[in-house]
């Protein structure tokens, strides 16, 4: 190692750095003073708090914190794992479903003493004194990433609500006792949220101390991802006011640059098929609440050049009102398994035209329709770079479609925009982003061999229909429309923080996901258990029973969500 040259010793260590994991870096260290000083900065960039280091139930050594005194200065991310912990609720709901089986008394004492805010494992005053030690200790972190608890079962997620809201409080004390006369403390500017509800963000601008540290934690942010999970549709309150609530959130951040809200919604292939709810099986109430809510005309936001939305339902005029708002200086527009929600019946959009991802070739829309693709090209005129996956449609059938004992034909297989016009079979993702870019389209086919135009609403952007690029011959390739693969390739700045925090190391916690597997798996048997003794009473009772679906369920409502396991 003596007879090294310097200049190689660092090259290796850098690429050891580099390829990592982790892990591996933190071993090499150890090797030697020389390897220690090198990857110090690599391996400490990130400092990571999940629930089995901050449990006392979980057999695992406590950290001491005093050893951030020597890496702290090294620090810049933070990731909190926090979603094993359970809610009180959730637990509760469980141990009074699965009391009647013994064999289920440890899996219900484990949940209680071990996975629950407790004297036995932590409480919220430990999180918030953990949380602030190392705030302090790493007073240089500028990004953070936070993956809240989630449930099972239930909709109650006050603990949830706790962690989030005493991590707020943790990176705003820096500014609450910050020095006057010495230099302002680092503000956050990249930010990631995993599995926040509705109900946190309702519940947190209920509470002035919270708004007030969101105050703090927001102003600064430049890059914001939340996957967004709803749990709530039934309480008038949080459905009108928690879209409100979110955006005011970003509208705190006046230097955001990219935002990326996803959904939670099951995204297991196939994708992009179109979504059909029928009234008499759901309610329109409810089917609007499960939209993404519209971010109010008031927030034009003067900065965000990068907007992305993923597994998400959202109706044609709040995606309007998307592109009024942010799209005088968007730059970047990323849609991934987004549905636009339409309605349908016998004296409104009949036909299925009012509202449609793309449009009808060579017509004009008429005044109370709404075609996505020239809205954008209109309103947001500095797009430069457009990704598109498995666009579809969430139709909902009122119930005047169904007649005669069966639904009208124009309902049950409506025609929307899917054909391609020009006969080339492109997706309905791929010849969005060709609209929206402004390349011109390939006529339609023979034997009526004509062009095709999609026109603007009014007549006074028909320069746009003039000023089209070119098609390359070919056509695109794949990575220039369609997301996923764009993802994969290229580093983009709307999905570069849901992998990594750092840009080297991946934020990811295997022991978490086998962890709420092995709950959900016991949960699940627990429930077969019991619909096998409803299903044997039943029998002995000469009563045939119905196969039960709470079981199945349960494992679906925690496997289907989008744990990060990347």
């Amino acid at each position: 190692m003596d007879r090294l040259p310097r200049e190689l010793i660092d090259a290796i260590l850098q690429q050891c750095a580099q390829q990592g994991p982790r892990n591996t870096v933190l071993e090499l260290r150890l090797v030697c003073r020389v390897f220690d000083r090198f990857l110090k900065p690599f391996a400490c960039r990130t400092i990571a708090l999940d629930f089995s280091r901050l449990s006392k139930a979980s057999g695992r050594r406590i950290p001491d914190v005093d050893a951030l005194q020597t890496i702290g200065k090294y620090a810049k991310c933070m990731y909190i794992d926090m979603m094993v912990l359970r809610d009180e609720f959730e637990v509760e709901f469980l141990s009074t479903l699965l009391e009647p089986l013994p064999s289920m008394k440890e899996f219900i004492h484990s949940l209680q003493y071990r996975y629950c805010m407790s004297d036995t494992s932590f409480t919220e005053i430990d999180y918030h004194k953990r949380l602030l030690d190392m705030c302090f200790n790493c007073d240089q972190i500028n990004r953070l990433r936070i993956n809240l608890p989630c449930q099972l079962v239930g909709q109650r997620c006050n603990t949830a609500t706790m962690i989030l809201a005493n991590t707020f409080s943790a990176f705003a004390e820096r500014f609450k006792n910050m020095d006057p006369t010495g230099p302002e403390p680092v503000r956050l500017e990249t930010l990631v949220i995993e599995n926040i509800t509705d109900q946190t963000i309702y519940n947190l601008w209920k509470n002035p101390s919270d708004v007030r540290s969101m105050m703090h934690v927001f102003s600064g942010l430049k890059h914001a991802m939340f996957t967004i999970r709803r749990v709530e549709l039934a309480d008038p309150r949080i459905l009108t006011a928690w879209g409100r609530f979110l955006w005011e959130m970003f509208r705190i951040a006046e230097s955001l640059d990219s935002l990326r809200l996803v959904g939670t919604d099951d995204d297991r292939p196939p994708r992009g098929l179109l979504k059909q709810t029928k009234a008499w099986l759901t309610s329109i109430l409810e089917w609007r609440a499960l939209a993404l809510p519209v971010p109010p005309s008031f927030h034009a936001h003067p900065s965000l050049t990068s907007l992305a939305l993923e597994r998400l339902d959202i109706s044609p005029m709040n995606l309007q009102s998307a592109a009024w708002n942010f799209g005088s200086t968007l730059r970047t527009l990323i849609l991934n398994e987004v549905y636009l929600k339409v309605e349908q019946s016998t004296t409104h959009n009949r036909d299925t035209t009012k509202s449609l991802w793309i449009g009808l070739p060579n017509q004009r829309p008429e005044d109370d329709n709404l075609w996505m693709a020239m809205q954008f090209r209109i309103l947001a005129p500095k797009l430069e770079l457009v990704r598109a996956s498995s666009l579809s449609y969430d139709h909902f059938l009122h119930e005047d479609l169904f007649q005669g004992g069966s639904i009208l034909p124009e309902a049950a297989s409506p025609d929307f925009d899917f054909v391609d016009p020009s006969g080339l079979g492109r997706s309905l993702a791929q010849r969005f982003v060709e609209v929206t870019l402004g390349y011109a389209q390939p006529p339609s086919p023979p034997p009526a061999v004509r062009p095709v135009v999609f026109l603007p609403e009014d007549s006074s952007h028909d320069h746009l229909v003039a000023n089209l690029r070119p098609r390359p011959a070919g056509g695109l390739a794949i990575v220039d429309y369609d997301a996923n693969a764009h993802h994969a390739a290229v580093d983009d700045p709307t999905g570069r923080w849901h992998r990594s925090l750092d840009g080297l190391y991946p934020n990811s916690n295997a022991g978490t996901l086998q962890t709420l597997h092995a709950i959900a798996d016991t949960a699940f048997r627990g429930m077969n258990e019991i619909q096998r003794h409803r299903d044997e009473a039943a029998l002995r009772d000469g009563v045939a029973g119905e196969p039960a679906q709470e079981g199945g369920w349960l494992a679906a409502n925690l496997l289907n969500m989008n744990f990060l396991d990347e």
